[in-house]
């Protein structure tokens, strides 16, 4: 593999994915610091589930692991929030999708005070891998390039969290480019939860996730995606108490680092698939335990 040098006769890498062959090519030598892979749950619109992991092995991933559990402690989370504020709160409005967040901190600043204050699953997922394995380096792959941003931000133990970010399509071109040989390794993520989390990039996955029995009806919960139709609602006003809102439509699965053409409803079709397909497929080891965050703060300010 070339790792990382630019292909002046096609496309260019870009300063991300340049970063990111760095950071594999320098886990390579003697005391190098390994890479683990992130990937949101999204990745099996781009990607077949059983290729990844042994192909990013191949790629020089140490680990390899997705945003399930991430996703998972956002939820409990939320849902002991609002469970402890909604008799003296009148709104909840999810913070899972940086550009969400951003369009209402400035286009609907009054409504700022309703952000659930908590990290995204790339975020909460972040600090744990760095909590369990905390001389790795961490590289996030994403359906969306506003993770890019969101990720300069984060920090643990006043470090930078994340190391690199790249899109679907960016991972896509160096896997083009470097053409890694599959590793013959297991095809399951190093994570630590796996199941009903990995529709969170559907619109709709976060309530439909939630467990919302005792703190929500479903007449007060809203999901909407797009941002046009996110800011209807949020101009409209509506008498909701939970508002589930992704910026892309379709979510997370129409987000702009997908390099799929599929449409959205098959796109959809191939995460509803993927996580049946993992309900029948049993994880090695301990997984989803309170001692792999245990400590960990997972708070967060929009100031």
């Amino acid at each position: 593999m070339s790792f990382g040098l630019p292909n002046f006769f096609g496309f260019a890498y870009s300063e991300d994915q340049l970063l990111v062959l760095r950071l594999l090519k320098e886990s390579k030598k003697r005391g190098g610091s390994k890479v683990i892979l992130m990937s949101a749950p999204a990745f099996v619109v781009d990607f077949d589930y059983k290729d990844f992991c042994p192909l990013m092995k191949g790629l020089g991933f140490d680990k390899v692991t997705e945003l399930t559990f991430g996703a998972k402690i956002v939820n409990t989370c939320y849902r002991k929030y609002i469970k402890e504020n909604k008799d003296k709160q009148e709104k909840f409005i999810a913070t899972v999708c940086p550009s969400s967040v951003e369009l209402i901190k400035n286009r609907y600043p009054y409504l700022k005070r309703f952000l659930l204050p908590f990290d995204s699953p790339m975020v909460a997922m972040a600090k744990v891998l760095k909590k369990n394995y905390p001389k790795h380096k961490i590289v996030f792959t994403s359906p969306c390039s506003a993770k890019k941003i969101e990720a300069k931000k984060a920090f643990y133990k006043k470090k930078q969290l994340i190391d690199a970010v790249i899109t679907f399509s960016e991972l896509k071109q160096i896997i083009a480019k470097e053409r890694p040989k599959k590793k013959k390794v297991c095809h399951k993520f190093d994570s630590f939860y796996n199941d009903y989390t990995k529709i969170y990039p559907l619109s709709g996955g976060l309530g439909a996730t939630l467990n919302k029995k005792g703190i929500l009806k479903e007449s007060e919960v809203v999901s909407t995606d797009g941002h046009k139709r996110l800011s209807r609602i949020m101009e409209k006003n509506l008498n909701k108490t939970f508002f589930d809102v992704l910026f892309c439509d379709g979510g997370c699965i129409g987000g702009n680092g997908v390099s799929s053409k599929l449409p959205i409803v098959l796109r959809k079709k191939r995460v509803l698939d993927y996580r049946n397909l993992s309900k029948r497929e049993s994880m090695d080891g301990n997984h989803g335990l309170n001692k792999y965050f245990r400590g960990i703060d997972f708070s967060r300010k929009f100031d």
